[in-house]
C-alpha cells in the first residue's frame, strides 16, 4: 500500500477540524430549516413527468429537508471512499467528505428536496465505474452502467448529457476504450432512453424529448458580473482554490504514481467542464455548481492536506470562515 509519510495527529481530518465542520454545517442547515418557506419547491430541472409526482411528497420542510441532508451525506460518503480506496490524497483521511459537506452546507439553494441530490449519486457511480475500471477495457458492465447513469442524469438535469463525450475522454486516458468498451458505454446511455421511448409511445406524449431538445439547446450565459456581487463570495473562494489545487497537483506530480496522477487530473478536467457548463447554462447554477463540488472536494483536500502544517490548517479555518459567511451574507441579502 502506497502512503506518504506523515503524522496522522497533524492531518486536518483530525477530531477538531471535523466537528468544527459537522458544527458549521448544522448550524447552516438549521438556519436554512428555519428560514424557509413551509412549501419549500424544488429546482424543476427535470424532464420526466414523474419526478414531479415524486418531488410533490416532499412538499413540507422537514420531508423536504431531510432526504437530502441523506443523500448528499451519502453521496458525500460514496465519494470518500473511492478517495480512500484509489489513495488520491496520499493518506486516509475525511478532507474530502468534510469539504464536500462544508460546500453544500454553505449553499442554501440546496437544501429543499430535488433532482439535484439525485444527480450526484449518479454522477459520483459514473466516478466509481470509471476509476475502478483503470486499464481495464474489457470491464465493459462497468462502462455499460457508467452510460447508464449519465442518461438517468440527464433526464433529471439535461445539461449533464454533456458528460458523455467527458466519459469517453476519461476512457481514453485511462487506456480503457476499446470498440467493446465504447459500445457498452453507448448502449447503457440508450438503455436509459428506450424505456423512455416505450415509454412515450405508451402514452401517446413525446413531449419528454422536446422539453430535454429544448433545455439543452436553451444556452443562457451566466451574467459574470455577479460574480463579483458580495454575495458571490463563496463561488470565488472555489474557484481560486481550484486553481492553486491545479498549480499544486501539477508540481506534486512526481511525488504520486502515475494512477493518481492521471486521476487527480481528470478530476481538473472533470470540474473546469462543469465550470464552462456554469457559465453555458447559467439558469441551472445552483445544480451544477453541486456537481462541482463533487468533483473538486478531492482536489481541493489533497492541495490542503499536503501542504505545511501551519499553513494547512490556516487555510482551511479561512475557507470555512469565508464560505460560512458567504453564506450568512446570502441569507440576509435575501431574507
Amino acid at each position: 500500500m502506497y502512503y506518504r509519510s506523515t503524522d496522522k495527529k497533524k492531518t486536518v481530518s483530525n477530531r477538531r477540524p471535523l466537528w468544527l465542520t459537522m458544527a458549521v454545517c448544522i448550524l447552516c442547515w438549521s438556519v436554512g430549516f428555519f428560514s424557509a418557506p413551509d412549501n419549500p419547491a424544488g429546482h424543476g430541472s427535470a424532464v420526466i413527468p414523474l419526478w414531479d409526482n415524486v418531488a410533490g411528497l416532499f412538499n413540507e420542510r422537514l420531508l423536504s429537508y431531510l432526504p437530502s441532508l441523506l443523500l448528499f451525506t451519502l453521496g458525500a460518503f460514496i465519494m470518500q471512499r473511492i478517495s480512500d480506496s484509489e489513495l488520491l490524497i496520499g493518506e486516509r483521511t475525511r478532507l474530502p467528505f468534510m469539504i464536500f459537506m462544508l460546500l453544500i452546507s454553505t449553499n442554501g439553494n440546496l437544501f429543499s428536496f430535488s433532482e439535484i441530490a439525485v444527480v450526484l449519486l449518479c454522477l459520483v457511480g459514473v466516478m466509481y465505474e470509471l476509476f475502478i475500471s483503470y486499464h481495464v477495457p474489457e470491464a465493459t458492465g462497468r462502462f455499460y452502467n457508467a452510460g447508464f447513469f449519465i442518461g438517468v442524469a440527464g433526464l433529471l438535469l439535461p445539461p449533464v448529457l454533456w458528460f458523455i463525450p467527458l466519459l469517453w475522454i476519461g476512457m481514453y486516458r485511462f487506456r480503457s476504450l476499446d470498440i467493446k468498451s465504447f459500445a457498452a458505454s453507448l448502449t447503457g446511455i440508450l438503455m436509459v432512453y428506450w424505456f423512455v421511448m416505450g415509454w412515450c409511445v405508451w402514452m401517446h406524449d413525446f413531449s419528454i424529448f422536446a422539453r430535454l431538445y429544448a433545455a439543452l439547446t436553451d444556452f443562457n450565459l451566466f451574467p459574470f458580473a455577479s460574480l463579483f456581487r458580495y454575495y458571490q463570495i463563496g463561488f470565488l473562494g472555489v474557484i481560486l482554490i481550484l486553481l492553486m489545487s491545479f498549480f499544486h497537483v501539477q508540481m506534486d506530480a512526481m511525488n504520486n504514481r502515475v494512477r493518481v496522477r492521471q486521476m487527480l487530473a481528470f478530476l481538473f478536467i472533470m470540474s473546469v467542464w462543469v465550470l464552462l457548463l456554469i457559465f453555458l447554462y447559467g439558469q441551472y447554477m445552483d445544480a451544477l455548481l453541486a456537481v462541482l463540488f463533487l468533483f473538486s472536494s478531492i482536489l481541493v483536500a489533497y492541495t490542503i492536506e499536503n501542504l505545511r502544517f501551519r499553513v494547512r490548517f490556516a487555510l482551511y479555518y479561512m475557507a470555512i470562515t469565508l464560505w460560512t459567511v458567504s453564506f450568512f451574507i446570502r441569507v440576509w441579502s435575501f431574507s
